[in-house]
């Protein structure tokens, strides 16, 4: 075997190891140290009267610190019964915040329903309530098979406390699209049909379609690529 084979062979071999000595940016950790920015960024922008340049404000914060952080380990309670972690999938999934106090049209419920089952085996959709189990249980009736819903009571929570910063982060309702790795892909702090016009619901649902594709290309791309281009080596 030449040299140059062997060498190549070596760097795939021993790249994991490379690659694991990097430190990993958590979603917790970048969001406590960008969102009171944001916040306040926000904040002007409303006082002046310019609502949209929240949104661009959000898209910014995204794109720059959040896109490709990691998540902790999430541990839900089914409305079905059992526990549901989230170190347990194995493949991209999207975890869409809900609060019943808010209420849902059919027609969002049926996006839903319909996104799950376009992407069953493909995708994992996930529906957290933050409320009471009985509450959670009622809601869960208007969902397909392919949706799991789940319950986080904050009055209540002794699974884990890294639950509450997906409902006070960005407010309900919210999804965030998570890939088999455990990276955020993306965030959708306006994950509702309430009150849209017809304009705007095909816009959400170009937008909402727009964000799984990039999900399911983002596990078509290793993160740790190997490029061998030429070894000054003599044999």
């Amino acid at each position: 075997m030449a040299v140059r084979q062997l060498l190549a062979l070596l760097l795939i071999a021993y790249a994991p190891l490379l690659f694991a000595q990097e430190e990993k940016v958590y979603f917790d950790d970048a969001l406590s140290e960008h969102l009171k920015r944001f916040n306040n960024q926000s904040d002007i922008a409303l006082k002046q009267g310019l609502p949209e340049k929240v949104d661009i404000l959000f898209d910014s914060l995204v794109k720059k610190h959040l896109k490709n952080t990691y998540i902790f380990d999430l541990k839900f309670k089914k409305a079905s019964g059992g526990k549901l972690y989230t170190e347990t999938i194995n493949q991209p999934f999207l975890l869409i915040t809900k609060n019943s106090a808010i209420i849902q049209t059919k027609a969002e419920i049926r996006k839903i329903n319909s996104l799950a089952s376009e992407y069953k085996n493909r995708v994992t959709i996930i529906v957290v309530y933050w409320d009471k189990r009985r509450i959670a249980k009622k809601k869960a009736r208007s969902y397909n098979n392919h949706v799991t819903v789940v319950y986080a009571d904050e009055r209540n929570n002794n699974m884990n406390n890294a639950l509450s910063i997906y409902k006070h982060s960005f407010g309900v309702p919210a999804c965030f699209y998570i890939n088999k790795n455990k990276q955020i892909v993306d965030i959708d702090r306006k994950f509702f049909l309430k009150n849209l016009n017809a304009t705007t619901k095909n816009l959400f649902v170009e937008k909402t379609q727009k964000s799984i594709s990039d999900l399911l290309e983002s596990e078509n791309k290793t993160n740790t690529s190997l490029i061998i281009d030429d070894f000054s080596i003599i044999d």
